[in-house]
């Protein structure tokens, strides 16, 4: 019986023009009625998701999985969890991004800050949150408490040898994923989805067969892995669907509502 899902966000629940689709949301809202927990997990932080969470009726005592589980919080705001990189690994990351023609981003529990403008200003503001800024000296302003740093790339085509590079260069020391199209970020190598799942679901005390979780990218194969039953959509990247039990149909086709029409509703 499943007593708690995990829903990625972007590619899974959101498409590319920030929209969620009503039905997926009523299918969310009837497995709440049956008394499922509903996680978001995603690599965006949970501060800076709030229309969001509105749109799930999402609930200020839900956890909210973010910074692909470097952050877990409530939605109200309380952090439970924080995974934090060290210094170097963003100087690395960030040169590596530099010398590939990407934009590093530099996320901390409260902060987003871009060196430059990677799209426009209102894309960046559309993809990485309402808290942006933009500082060209970003990481000399930033204390240590950096929870992960993101390569924007304007050419997806670029992307593959740019994941490449990362994970050369930092792949022991962070855990690097390709998270969208255009990103490749690095957290601490022991912040997942699937491990920040799992975190939930002990303190819950739910057992991993009771748990559904769905997502479409490479970051979201940790917590496919992980949970009793694990859905990607049929547009997912190729790692999520090798990882995954249940193909759903792909995004515009409501992929977790028909995921819990399988196993829940």
């Amino acid at each position: 019986m499943i007593k708690l899902i995990a829903a990625d966000l972007d590619g899974t629940l959101v498409d590319r023009q920030g929209h969620i689709d009503e039905v997926e949301i009523e299918a969310l809202r009837r497995a709440r009625d049956l008394g499922v927990q509903v996680v978001i997990a995603t690599g965006r932080m949970p501060t800076i998701i709030d229309h969001f969470l509105d749109r799930l009726d999402v609930r200020p005592e839900d956890p909210v999985v973010g910074a692909q589980g470097g952050v877990i919080a409530r939605r109200d705001g309380r952090i439970l969890r924080v995974l934090t990189i060290p210094r170097d690994v963003a100087e690395q990351g960030a040169a590596i991004a530099r010398e590939f023609g990407a934009v590093p981003v530099f996320y901390t529990p409260n902060d987003i800050v871009m060196e430059r403008v990677a799209f426009s200003p209102e894309q960046d503001v559309f993809w990485l949150g309402k808290g942006l800024r933009y500082d060209p000296d970003a990481l000399s302003h930033l204390d240590d408490d950096l929870v992960k740093i993101l390569a924007v790339h304007t050419d997806p085509g670029a992307v593959p040898e740019l994941l490449a590079a990362f994970r050369q260069a930092l792949g022991d020391r962070a855990d690097v994923v390709r998270s969208h199209h255009w990103f490749v970020e690095a957290v601490n190598k022991e912040a997942n989805k699937g491990a920040a799942i799992a975190w939930i679901a002990q303190q819950m005390g739910v057992d991993r067969e009771e748990v559904l979780a769905i997502g479409d990218a490479d970051n979201d194969v940790s917590m496919l892995r992980w949970a009793g039953v694990g859905v990607a959509p049929g547009d997912a990247a190729p790692e999520a669907r090798a990882a995954a039990d249940w193909i759903a149909p792909p995004l515009g086709q409501h992929p977790v509502a028909a995921a819990l029409a399988r196993f829940l509703l």
